[in-house]
């Protein structure tokens, strides 16, 4: 009789659901305000009909800032320094397809469906995730659902 087969986790069972978003419209000042209060490396940024349109990095905070405090310079608006690029996945994503995004992604990978944000996925997340998968497959052997299922994936870019 052939044992079941552990599904591969998906990006929705291994994102944070609570993301701190910014406006592009925001004073980069008060975003940076808040990236600080809240501990985050970094934000999406969601237009008011709640698209991600780009995401803000400690990167572009830093040029408006050093800007603003070496050269007396308006910090300007998020829009202004924002990264118009990300890396999405949808929520059923496996792991080695939200893994595999890091590579484009930075240091984090969003999570949307129909173009809406659901949640995000951090270098932190995605280790423990894959944590968790090791461990697993150490007390079950062969009985995960294998790279194939990742790889796959991949190829429906």
């Amino acid at each position: 009789m052939t044992e079941p087969t552990l599904p591969m986790p998906t990006a929705a069972e291994v994102m944070t659901e609570s993301v701190v978003t910014v406006s592009p419209d925001s004073d980069i000042t008060e975003a940076v305000g808040v990236l600080i209060q809240r501990g985050c490396s970094g934000a999406p940024v969601v237009d008011a009909a709640g698209a991600v349109i780009g995401v803000l990095t400690h990167e572009g905070c830093m040029r408006a800032l050093s800007g603003a405090a070496f050269n007396g310079e308006v910090a300007g608006k998020v829009s202004d320094h924002m990264v118009p690029e990300f890396v999405a996945v949808e929520p059923g994503a496996d792991l080695f397809r939200v893994v595999s995004s890091f590579h484009d992604a930075g240091r984090r990978v969003l999570v949307a469906k129909d173009g809406r944000l659901v949640g995000i996925i951090t270098r932190t997340d995605a280790l423990k995730a894959l944590e968790k998968l090791r461990k697993l497959r150490e007390q079950h052997g062969d009985h995960l659902e294998t790279i194939s299922l990742g790889w796959s994936a991949l190829n429906q870019q």
